[in-house]
């Protein structure tokens, strides 16, 4: 019997020395804009992740390995929440000249809710996010959290300089106001499985000091040969891609990022997405 115990023993602290060799590597927090909700009036949630130093988890698309990051909203019923909005990634090189697209330090996910226009009933309003991830050091390790998020109610607490803080590094809209660059995409990706290519002109209206391209990803699609290249003011962007059979695509468009450093070296992000159904932007 006693052999049982001191193995138990044994087991139990080698379990503790193995829990605390490896330090939670990211710690997650959920962020709104306001903590009042008006009928109709759309406000902003986030979930924070403050990561530790030499680690990094990973944006929309991972890149050659890796795992995205993922938020799931539940909201009550007739709120509308929208899709994440993804800061501005960066590439990591990693160990086997695998390249990941991620985020060090910390990273929020924004998304906007849209309460309905008369609210069935008054009262606070509670929100849950069930959030996922992977995080990356030398070692990766799987993390996941449910967080509540309560607004309208006594001590409901808003983070409006959260978001003013994360708003610059968000990519801006191709064709929006104040756009350095004119975006125009060519080609799209045909439906019946065959190769299809894409090219993206980016023409700036001051050349960059640099480009980075985090190109697009879908679970449907098979893409390869993703190049950039820039000349001056004029950046091109291509790649080739095929529709998996089987596979169902989540959209139309694809989603890619353009990074650029300008002359003060400055970074700044550009979203361009790319019309699968060949459809010029």
């Amino acid at each position: 019997m006693w052999q049982v115990l001191v193995a138990a023993v044994l087991a139990l602290g080698v379990s503790r020395i193995a829990a605390t060799a490896i330090p939670e590597p990211v710690e997650v927090s959920l962020a709104a804009s306001t903590a009042h909700v008006e009928p109709g009036k759309p406000f902003d949630v986030g979930v924070l992740l403050r990561v530790q130093p030499g680690w990094h988890v990973y944006w929309r698309n991972p890149g050659d390995a890796g795992l995205p990051t993922s938020v799931r909203w539940a909201a009550p019923p007739g709120f509308a929440v929208s899709a994440l909005s993804w800061p501005v990634p960066r590439r990591f090189d990693q160990p086997g000249g695998v390249v990941g697209y991620g985020y060090a330090d910390a990273v929020l996910l924004r998304s906007t809710v849209t309460p309905p226009p008369a609210p069935a009933a008054q009262g606070p309003v509670a929100l849950r996010a069930e959030v996922g991830w992977l995080a990356c050091e030398q070692i990766c390790i799987r993390g996941k959290k449910s967080l509540d998020l309560m607004l309208g109610g006594d001590g409901a607490a808003a983070n409006p300089a959260v978001f003013a803080e994360w708003a610059p590094r968000f990519p801006l809209e191709a064709g929006a106001v104040g756009t350095p660059a004119t975006v125009t995409a060519r080609g799209g990706v045909p439906a019946d499985g065959s190769v299809g290519g894409v090219t993206v002109t980016l023409d700036w209206k001051e050349a960059p000091a640099s480009v980075e391209w985090f190109p697009p990803d879908d679970h449907a699609l098979a893409v390869e040969a993703a190049t950039s290249r820039t000349d001056g003011a004029r950046t091109l962007l291509t790649f080739r891609a095929k529709r998996l059979p089987g596979e169902q695509l989540d959209g139309a468009t694809l989603e890619s990022v353009v990074a650029w450093t300008d002359a003060s070296g400055k970074r700044h992000g550009l979203r361009v997405p790319i019309d699968l159904d060949g459809k010029e932007t």
